[in-house]
């Protein structure tokens, strides 16, 4: 493997181990601000 493929790989692989935390993320907090909605509805 050339220097230049591994180099695009491993910068490919850290960008997607980023973004793939960061849709994480975000599926996370949405379901924690639905439960949050869903609770503060339905004790009131």
């Amino acid at each position: 493997m050339s220097d230049r493929l591994f180099a695009a790989f491993d910068i490919g692989l850290a960008f997607a181990l980023a973004l793939g935390l960061g849709l994480w993320q975000l599926v996370a907090v949405r379901r924690s601000i639905r439960r949050d909605r869903t609770r503060k509805d339905g004790s009131e």
